[in-house]
């Protein structure tokens, strides 16, 4: 399996599949990672720490210390290429519900 460097430390870690997925989606996983930009490879970064609590938009701009258009724009590129989701729960943040991103 291959891996990319973490963009938040410098930690190798494996393409973006879970250890209990299939063959399949760990191919998959090689293919696409490293067709990634740096700045997608951010987002996903940030989005693979968080886990399962993922973040909205503007703790994705926390995280990675930027510009929030930037960051959404990216994140939105990564929903339409099936390596994020909707988590389907929402945080009250800046005065209205935000959609919390996971990993798929």
């Amino acid at each position: 399996m291959g891996s990319m460097k973490d963009l938040l430390g410098d930690t190798p870690y494996p393409a973006q599949a879970r250890r209990t997925d299939p063959p399949t989606s760990h191919q998959a996983a090689q293919r696409v990672t490293p067709k990634l930009r740096p700045i997608q490879q951010k987002v996903l970064e940030a989005l693979r720490v968080a886990g399962t609590r993922g973040l909205t938009d503007i703790e994705l701009e926390e995280k990675c210390g930027s510009h929030g258009s930037t960051f959404r724009t990216r994140r939105s590129e990564l929903v339409t290429a099936g390596l994020v989701r909707d988590s389907g729960t929402k945080r009250y943040q800046a005065g209205s519900s935000r959609i919390v991103w996971v990993i798929v």
